[in-house]
Parts: C-alpha cells; sequence; structure tokens
C-alpha cells in the first residue's frame, strides 16, 4: 500500500503569537518556565481588559453628544450699530383722537365699552357747552428731534430712515432697522457731540396719555427702547428698556454673537416662515401668537403680523388677550427652536440730571417751554459703543471625530501597544484561521479499507477498498 506525504500545516496561534506586533503574546510564548508564562498571560488580559474599559466609555462620551462652550473677544476697527426701535408707553395721541375714535378703542384702552360721557369723566376732560363744543385747548408742544451721527468707515455721517414697526407699542419708531446697509460705528464714545453715535432728544407729550393701569394699558410716563439686530422684529412688551424724562440717559452698547451648534450635538435650527424672511426667535414667537390668535378669534390683532382680518378693540379686549395670557401659562406651546446664528444687543445705563439752567433757558425762549414740563416729559438719550468689541460665544462639539480616534489611539498605544497596522495583523490571523477552519469542513474524509484475509492469511488476490464520507 503506499501513502501520501502531506505537509505538516503552520500552527497559526504560535506564528501570530511570535510575530505580531502586539505586546506580550511573544513573551508568554517563549517564557522559559510556566509561572512566568501565566504572569504574561495575566499582564495580556489585564492591559486588554483595561482598554476595552477605556474603549466603551470614549464611545459612550462621544454619543452623549456633549458640547463645551468657546467665548472670545473680537475687536475690530467698526462694528454693527444695531437697530433702536422707541415707543411712547402712550399709546393713543388724545388730541389727535376725535371722542368717537375713543370711544371705539375704550374697551382696548380702559376694559369696558364707554360712550362720550364716561370718557369725558373718566379722562378728566371738559365738557361739551351748549354750542356742541368742547372747552379744551390744545398745549404746547414740540415735535420730536432726532439727531443721528455715525461716524461711517469712509468718514461722512447720514440721516438714518425711520421705519414704523407693529408692535403692543402702536407707533413704534425703527431707526437704523436696514438689513442691507446698517450703519457701523468707527469711533468709540458718546452720539453727541462727538458724533459717534445716536442722538435723540423727546417729549413723550404725558398730557396726552390716555393709558390707566387697572385697564391694558400703562401707569407708567416715559420711552421704551429695544436695541436689536436688524434681521429681527422688535418685541416691545418683554425686551426692551424703560426712559424715564426729567434725565439725559445714556445706553452703551454691548454686541454678543451666539454661534450654537445643530442636532445632536445642540438644538438649534431655522425654520421657514410666512411673515418674515430671515428666521429669529422673536419672529417666530410672534408668528405663533399670530396664528393661535387667528385661529381662536378669527382676526390678527394691530401688534402681530398675520393675514386674517383686524381685530376690532372689543375682541383685542375679551379673545385675544384670552389667548395671550394662554400662552404666557403654558397651556399653549409655541415650537420655535433657537437659531443656529443670531446676534444680541445689551446696554449699560447710566444717567445724568436734565435740563441744566442754560439749557431750560434755550427751550423756553424757543419754544415757550416752561422748566416743569421739560422736566416732566425731555428726554435726551445717547446710544453708542464704549468701546469697539464684540462678544463671540460658540458652542462646539466636546468630542469629535478627530479627538475620538486620537483618544483611542493613545489608549492602544498604552494598554496594549496597538496601532493601525497592528489591527491589520489580526484582522489578518483571524481570516486565515476562519479560512482553515471552512477548508476543514468542505474537505471529505477518506478511509483506506483492507479485506479480510482467510485462516491462512491474505490469498494474494484482495484489494483495499476506499470508503468516503462527505
Amino acid at each position: 500500500m503506499s501513502t501520501e506525504e502531506t505537509k505538516e500545516p503552520v500552527d497559526l496561534e504560535e506564528d501570530f503569537a511570535s510575530s505580531t506586533s502586539l505586546h506580550g503574546f511573544n513573551r508568554a510564548m517563549v517564557a522559559p518556565n510556566r509561572f512566568l508564562r501565566y504572569m504574561w498571560i495575566l499582564a495580556i488580559l489585564a492591559s486588554n481588559g483595561a482598554f476595552a474599559y477605556m474603549f466603551v466609555a470614549m464611545l459612550q462620551d462621544y454619543f452623549q453628544y456633549n458640547t463645551i462652550t468657546d467665548m472670545t473677544l473680537e475687536f475690530e476697527d467698526e462694528v454693527t450699530f444695531p437697530a433702536v426701535s422707541i415707543c411712547n408707553f402712550n399709546r393713543v395721541d388724545l388730541d389727535k383722537a376725535t371722542m368717537a375714535e375713543m370711544e371705539y378703542l375704550s374697551p382696548m384702552l380702559y376694559g369696558s365699552s364707554m360712550d362720550e360721557t364716561a370718557l369725558r369723566d373718566f379722562l378728566d376732560l371738559p365738557a361739551v357747552n351748549s354750542t356742541g363744543t368742547s372747552n379744551t385747548t390744545t398745549p404746547s408742544t414740540v415735535s420730536m428731534e432726532i439727531q443721528w451721527s455715525i461716524a461711517l468707515s469712509r468718514g461722512s455721517s447720514a440721516t438714518p430712515r425711520i421705519s414704523h414697526i407693529p408692535s403692543a407699542c402702536t407707533g413704534t419708531a425703527t431707526l437704523n432697522g436696514d438689513r442691507n446697509s446698517p450703519f457701523k460705528q468707527t469711533a468709540e464714545g458718546t452720539g453727541f457731540p462727538s458724533s459717534n453715535g445716536l442722538h435723540l432728544v423727546l417729549d413723550v407729550m404725558d398730557q396726552y396719555s390716555t393709558e390707566s393701569a387697572m385697564g391694558q394699558g400703562h401707569g407708567e410716563v416715559g420711552i421704551r427702547v429695544l436695541l436689536h439686530d436688524q434681521s429681527e422684529p422688535p418685541v416691545m412688551d418683554s425686551q426692551a428698556s424703560a426712559i424715564a424724562p426729567g434725565k439725559h440717559s445714556f445706553m452703551a452698547v454691548r454686541q454678543t454673537q451666539y454661534h450654537n451648534h445643530v442636532p445632536p450635538w445642540g438644538k438649534c435650527a431655522e425654520l421657514q416662515l410666512r411673515h418674515y424672511d430671515t428666521y429669529s426667535l422673536p419672529a417666530c414667537q410672534l408668528e405663533c401668537r399670530s396664528g393661535h390668535v387667528e385661529q381662536a378669534c378669527q382676526c390678527t390683532p394691530y401688534f402681530l403680523p398675520g393675514t386674517a382680518p383686524p381685530c376690532d378693540p372689543k375682541t383685542i379686549y375679551q379673545c385675544v388677550h384670552r389667548v395671550l395670557n394662554q400662552l404666557v401659562s403654558g397651556e399653549l406651546r409655541c415650537d420655535c427652536p433657537i437659531p443656529c446664528t443670531m446676534t444680541k444687543y445689551g446696554s449699560a445705563v447710566t444717567y445724568s440730571g436734565y435740563p441744566n439752567r442754560i439749557t431750560k433757558k434755550i427751550y423756553n425762549n424757543a419754544f415757550n417751554l416752561t422748566p416743569d414740563y421739560i422736566r416732566e416729559n425731555g428726554i435726551v438719550l445717547d446710544v453708542y459703543y464704549d468701546t469697539l468689541n464684540y462678544q463671540k460665544i460658540s458652542q462646539l462639539k466636546a468630542v469629535d471625530s478627530g479627538q475620538l480616534a486620537s483618544n483611542m489611539g493613545g489608549m492602544m498605544g498604552l494598554f496594549i501597544g496597538a496601532s493601525v497596522m497592528t489591527i491589520l495583523e489580526v484582522a489578518e490571523y483571524l481570516g486565515l484561521k476562519i479560512g482553515r477552519y471552512c477548508t476543514r469542513r468542505q474537505r471529505p474524509l477518506a478511509i483506506n479499507v483492507e479485506p479480510a484475509s482467510g485462516k491462512n492469511g491474505s490469498d494474494g488476490n484482495s484489494k483495499s477498498h476506499n470508503i468516503i464520507y462527505q
């Protein structure tokens, strides 16, 4: 019988352990005694266990999508000046409104419908005489004087366009609201007389006030001022600062730029709005309020955007205010995500006495205004950058993909002495191991069977048979 000589296969485990760059395996193979071999095996298991623990911890940290906040202070030669929105606490000019108009507005202003007699009594107005006219006199007034001086980069000054925006304050005026060509301040300091910012001289006309704290109005005297980005609509009722008459107010501007991260690291998003070209949080909230009001009241109030018919004063008092209160209480919700980029303006406000003796004399001679009237109605306001810088706050990934790979590489080198090439070695070993296993499963098993001999042994004519098992 002839037999085939086959070459003995290479032991994959011994070959891998003796040639791999993974630390410790070759030492376990060549250890001079059993004790050292067990010690090296224990060290290998401990190191791989520590790496596995750190590997899982790093993956968990990465998939938690944590963020860090980076704050920097940027200095520039010129800084964009904010849009400045101003409104009077007094929403109605009684001297220009007719009595019929006041009767129409009374539910919104005072919470109940009033006829002419009740209005005159409530507002302390003279009664109608026998000829049908009232004994009212027109008080002396001074028109709003706006002095706008911005030091532009090209060294010239310009007069801004004044736009009127629907808001909770009727007649809100916005200066420098053009986002395509906003003014830039190039020299720090107050707006007057150095021409570095905005200088306003205003008359609040308190004698025309028709507001009442008992109704839906205000008992305050003065103006509201809001500094905001040109792409954002002003929300005067919740974000504006109050300025009282009889003082010179100085508002030092602080600009902050926010850069938020998209999901899953952050929650920023920019939705498509119906009434505004650019997404912003105030714009989204105004549209949300308008949607709830239009659905419940079938109209749009004057201080909200919308396409429904205008709300009359009675509907504003009875329906619109109820819906807005439901939004405040949380009964109704608004889904307005934080924008990915936004610019906010803050201010530090300081005051000085106003007017001085010479100013009182000038206003008395020019406009026939008494010192008491100026003290109760006059406002001087300066808005300016005291320093030409802005704060930049960015939301960054705590661990990005590059940092994750770097951390894993460091842990692999520290605990098991591995690299990318080592991973290829392990992959090669596993591939050969799986291939050899599959080859053995598919190879047929051949058994050589010899025929049984007689009493005297083989007869010499017998033949062997090969039985093949699959």
